[in-house]
């Protein structure tokens, strides 16, 4: 018996690209990657480096399956959107190998290309050894997009779908709503809201605030638990790479005032800073919100 209902890991909280410095790192190297878990469902946000030690993780537990059920074994991934970063561990994820393993695919079409055809590239010969077709598992593409609802029903492992304002169905154990931020360039990125059972986890990576704060992602968060925010950019930095399509740690830790959240994680770190760069954001940010502390890779929430 698994020792949680819902829980939510961390095994990516870089951005850009991933780091391994010769001093090493409090905080992980690898780029985004969230898991998000109950007694049924396995649900990936984005496959950055992080995502290669997550299916490494998975495999015992896949091939006790393989032994014990001749059931498909179901993994979702979604994805925020579809830089580099954010998709650099797909084809290292060891499920892909494995046979009687299903794979939903979940993400937005970028530039007027599906997502899955954009996973398609990321493997085609000229880049990568082992194409789409050659990968051993099954896989299912599902274009997002806004407004729509991803759920999860007890009993049933495949992801369904509904729009903003339908009932998701009363026997929804976990629903995942989406929010689309127009400025991250060049065609934006989706933010996602994961509630289980009254609890709220907001995931708004890639995302850089307006003056004031953007009051649709304002709107979104209202009284989350936990609120995984952008923040790459110490103030310094930030006048140097504003309209990169990041935020600085004030602009997280203002949204996180506004909209109540209980707990603010600091996320997508700036490669080039070093832990103590880390420490000192993450000071300043607690002067503004009590509750701010930086991403860390292996950080858990169960209940």
């Amino acid at each position: 018996m698994k020792d949680f209902q819902f829980l939510v890991k961390l095994y990516g909280v870089r951005g850009s690209y991933p780091i391994s410095p010769k001093k090493g790192t409090n905080y992980g190297g690898n780029t985004t990657c969230l898991l998000v878990r109950t007694r049924e469902h396995i649900i990936f946000f984005d496959a950055g480096s992080g995502i290669i030690e997550a299916g490494k993780e998975l495999l015992p537990e896949i091939l006790e399956h393989q032994e014990n059920s001749k059931e498909t074994f179901i993994i979702t991934i979604i994805f925020t959107h579809t830089h580099i970063d954010h998709l650099i561990g797909f084809p290292f994820f060891t499920p892909l190998y494995l046979p009687n393993v299903h794979l939903h695919i979940i993400g937005p079409a970028t530039m007027g290309v599906d997502i899955e055809d954009i996973l398609r590239t990321l493997v085609e010969p000229q880049y990568y050894p082992v194409s789409m077709d050659e990968f051993r598992c099954m896989k299912t593409f599902e274009n997002v997009s806004e407004n729509m609802l991803i759920y999860f029903v007890e009993g049933q492992q495949i992801p369904q779908f509904a729009r903003a304002g339908e009932d998701p169905t009363d026997q929804a154990e976990v629903v995942i709503s989406n929010m689309k931020y127009y400025f991250h360039p060049k065609d934006g990125c989706y933010n996602y809201k994961i509630e289980w059972q009254g609890h709220k986890l907001v995931l708004a990576t890639d995302v850089e605030q307006y003056v004031g704060t953007d009051q649709r992602l304002l709107k979104f968060a209202d009284g989350c638990d936990v609120l995984i925010h952008d923040a790459q950019y110490n103030l310094d930095q930030y006048l140097r790479f504003q309209g990169y399509g990041h935020s600085n740690f004030d602009m997280a830790c203002q949204l996180a005032l506004k909209a109540k959240a209980k707990k603010l994680l600091l996320f997508h770190h700036d490669p080039s800073n070093d832990d103590d760069a880390l420490v000192g954001i993450e000071k300043e940010a607690q002067e503004i919100f009590s509750g701010a502390e930086l991403a860390k890779e292996g950080w858990e929430w169960k209940l």
